[in-house]
């Protein structure tokens, strides 16, 4: 695809702080065959607008929405750039569209995700940074392929939501490879993944946030604390707490406190807390949930070394 730069006065914006703005998904139509839709979300004086017209259902069965296939454009005053298409706009609906100043910059980029409809499945973000050494925006991040492999943990039912921490607009997100692995969607939850934005593309600096995740591990100690409790010898929760317990201690290990967490699992199993017999009920794992557990966070790099 061409990338377009209208030719404009050379004036430099100013500065603007590391923040974002995200058009509200109830205002995103839901097009019928025909129908043409146009989206567009501002920061700091620069407006990204996503045009799209909805086309016949090839297989005869209408989704509606607006589709991901389309044209986004960023424009500041007289300026404007065509920015490049996803790799993949088949089969999506546009989601969401932000424009973020990531950090403390003169031109924000911007981010737009689509959404598969399936269940559980799957946001396709695509992140835009502008290149000062080429004058133009460029993509920095392209999760729409299906085939995708992402080098970095991520929530491919939640997608990405921007959260602004000090200076910086970070990208929260979780670690999807918990979902289903201890325990049905409904009864589990992943530990917390922070993504920091770059020409270079994605980074994780999890680590480098520890009074956020230790936030996300007390949330999830919470739920986990609550199905726990739920459980007696005449009365068992409908909702059972080892997919709560998974991601809560890699949180912890995050933080470093990986062995207490772990004694903490070792102690539960001793009480029963933790029957294989109960676990079977929920995973498709029939093997040992602690053994389990324990091979997964070392498998993943979670617990190294702490556990």
């Amino acid at each position: 695809m061409v990338i377009g730069v209208t030719a404009s006065s050379s004036s430099t914006p100013p500065m603007l702080s590391a923040n974002f703005k995200c058009l509200p998904a109830a205002s995103i139509p839901q097009l019928k065959a025909g129908k043409r839709a146009k989206l567009t979300i501002s920061y700091g004086g620069f407006t990204a607008t996503f045009r799209s017209t909805k086309q016949p259902a090839a297989n005869g069965y209408p989704i509606v929405g607006t589709p991901f296939t389309g044209t986004l454009t960023m424009t500041h005053g007289a300026k404007s750039w065509t920015l490049p298409r996803p790799d993949n706009t088949q089969e999506s609906q546009i989601d969401s569209l932000c424009v973020i100043a990531f950090n403390r910059e003169r031109r924000p980029g911007v981010m737009v995700e689509g959404y598969t409809g399936g269940a559980h499945c799957c946001e396709a973000p695509v992140i835009y940074l502008f290149n000062r050494g080429s004058n133009r925006y460029e993509k920095v991040a392209d999760m729409s392929p299906i085939d995708f492999e992402n080098a970095h943990a991520f929530d491919p039912n939640e997608g990405f939501l921007p959260l602004v921490v000090a200076s910086h607009v970070l990208l929260k997100t979780d670690d999807g490879s918990f979902d289903y692995a201890f325990g049905c969607y409904a009864c589990s939850e992943a530990p917390i993944v922070l993504d920091s934005v770059g020409l270079d593309g994605l980074t994780d600096v999890t680590g480098q946030h520890p009074s956020i995740v230790a936030a996300d591990a007390r949330a999830i100690w919470k739920n986990a604390r609550r199905a726990l409790a739920a459980e007696t010898p005449a009365l068992q929760s409908s909702v059972a707490p080892f997919g709560f317990l998974a991601p809560w201690v890699a949180d912890e290990c995050a933080l470093g406190r990986g062995a207490m967490a772990w004694s903490t699992i070792e102690s539960l199993n001793r009480v029963g807390k933790l029957s294989n017999a109960r676990y079977h009920l929920f995973a498709t794992n029939h093997g040992s949930f602690v053994a389990s557990l324990k091979a997964f966070l070392l498998r993943d790099d979670y617990c190294t070394g702490q556990i």
